[in-house]
């Protein structure tokens, strides 16, 4: 209970004199003590009763309350009861209000809207009553919440939404990193935006405040409907420093370009947000995707090992015992039909071999578990006879903290796969004399370079007429699924005549 009475206390002596500094801020403003009110008080108090429990709204209603009884002797006038009318009017809408006030950032901006503006229609609704400029009341409640009850949430947030790190001799000995550069820049702006405001000519004068969406826009882009509002605080100064006579034209067309830039710049602030969050969110989606197709080129190559192993030793072994007795028939056997069938029998089991070996090798290729990614290589250069079909088959390797043979058994088998696919391509239908494979295995990455100087090609086309097995749209959709990525640049004409095929895959 203690607690409780002094902070309350402590709460109304802040808020009276927040209140009445925000209500001498307003009055030099608007050249109008009783029109004042509603501006910056009116909405300091929306800004602080949502945002506070409301067992606290004593102290916050009392201290608005007792200052514009104590004023009022001073002012004399009925827009000043219309005031103290709206403001008691005003707590059951913040009551409500405050009941809604949970949930997203989004939620709250909407609650916040909400408020500020049926709070306007209320006191436009009073105050009819008590004078004929009614219209200016709404348009300066208006301007007043857009400009604080967001600046309150913003101090709300960072006091008690944010992760205090507590004070010990681990966060003092930590060094602050000052982004002067950042200040400077944003500095420089509000300092160009004052100077434009100030030398531009009387004929010019009702133009400057476009220059003021600068700071803006560039603060919202920067960081989201905060920065924005901060750009539009800062606009405010400006502003009012570049006034130059108290006319209330002036001070209508300073409130009307103070909220049209308050509601652009949270507009546009928001619609950024939104954007980098949903990009955000994209983004997170397509690292999961790309996790998961890894994951599922796992998971197929190591199917494929398991079944090629399987297919090796109980076919391989079968295979073998078959010929076997089939020998044995032969040898034995005295009639022709017997050895006509025997021979039938080996024969047929010379030809299951032979698939099952074209099979093994579709599914897993042998020679990188018994020779390693370098050394497969340079037989697959040996089957393809590139030597006796005139063809100069050249392999780099720069390795940078990493060893070809330490790679992972899932990426050496897509390595061997596409420069298999690539040297098959360029042998076949390339007529190429040259073929170049360069291998760069950093720490990180391994990049890939396929270069022939044939007869090249349309990749577009080539795309399409490929896009079942393991042409070059299996080879895109294979390096893309292990998060790499794969370009194909092909000439059929000219000093740069052939393809080139620049592959880079993550090491996994």
């Amino acid at each position: 209970m203690r607690n409780f009475a002094l902070t309350t206390l402590g709460g109304w002596l802040l808020i009276a004199c927040a209140w009445f500094c925000l209500w001498a801020i307003a009055s030099y403003f608007t050249l109008d003590p009783e029109l004042a009110v509603f501006l910056f008080p009116f909405a300091l108090r929306m800004g602080i009763a949502l945002h506070c429990p409301k067992q606290y709204w004593g102290a916050v209603y009392g201290a608005e309350w007792a200052l514009m009884l104590a004023l009022a002797p001073q002012v004399g006038n009925p827009l000043w009861a219309a005031a103290l009318c709206a403001s008691i009017a005003s707590v059951p809408l913040l009551w409500v209000a405050h009941g809604q006030y949970y949930g997203s950032q989004l939620r709250r901006l909407c609650v916040m809207g909400t408020v500020i503006g049926l709070a306007a229609l209320l006191n436009v609704a009073i105050s009819g009553w008590f004078s004929e400029h009614s219209w200016m009341v709404l348009l300066v409640s208006i301007t007043g919440g857009l400009m604080l009850v967001p600046s309150c949430y913003l101090i709300w947030s960072y006091l008690f939404q944010q992760a205090w790190i507590p004070l010990t001799v681990d966060l003092v000995s930590r060094p602050v990193a000052l982004r002067v550069r950042h200040v400077f820049f944003y500095a420089g702006l509000f300092i160009a935006s004052i100077a434009l405001q100030l030398g531009l000519p009387d004929e010019m004068r009702r133009f400057a405040p476009f220059c003021l969406a600068i700071p803006i826009i560039v603060l919202a882009f920067r960081y989201g409907w905060q920065g924005a509002l901060l750009g539009t605080l800062l606009n405010s100064v400006v502003l009012i420093a570049a006034r130059s006579t108290g006319s209330n034209l002036e001070v209508t067309d300073l409130l009307l370009s103070l909220s049209a830039q308050s509601l652009t710049g949270i507009l546009l602030g928001m619609g950024i947000q939104r954007q980098r969050e949903l990009n955000q969110q994209l983004r997170l989606q397509l690292d999961r995707n790309h996790s998961l197709s890894r994951q599922l080129v796992k998971a197929e190559e190591s199917v494929r090992r398991d079944v090629a192993r399987e297919l090796h030793d109980e076919i391989g072994q079968n295979i073998t015992a078959i010929r076997t007795q089939a020998s044995i028939i032969q040898r034995v056997e005295t009639t022709p039909v017997g050895a006509g069938c025997a021979g039938m029998i080996e024969n047929l089991s010379l030809n299951i071999y032979d698939t099952t070996k074209g099979l093994l090798s579709r599914l897993r290729p042998k020679s990188l578990d018994d020779m390693g990614l370098v050394d497969s290589l340079e037989q697959l250069v040996r089957d393809l006879e590139c030597e006796a079909q005139g063809i100069s088959a050249s392999i780099d390797w720069h390795c940078n903290g990493c060893e070809p043979d330490a790679l992972s058994d899932t990426l050496s088998v897509t390595l061997y796969r596409l420069c298999q696919e690539s040297m098959n391509n360029a042998v076949k239908y390339a007529q190429a004399s040259q073929l170049e494979l360069t291998f760069v295995v950093d720490v990180e990455t391994v990049a890939l370079t396929v270069r022939d100087n044939g007869r090249g090609f349309c990749v577009e086309q080539v795309m399409q007429m490929s896009s079942h097995g393991f042409g070059l749209q299996g080879m895109r959709e294979r390096v893309e699924a292990l998060g790499g990525s794969i370009n194909v640049a092909s000439h059929m004409s000219g000093p740069s005549q052939g393809t080139c095929i620049a592959i880079q895959l993550p090491i996994l």
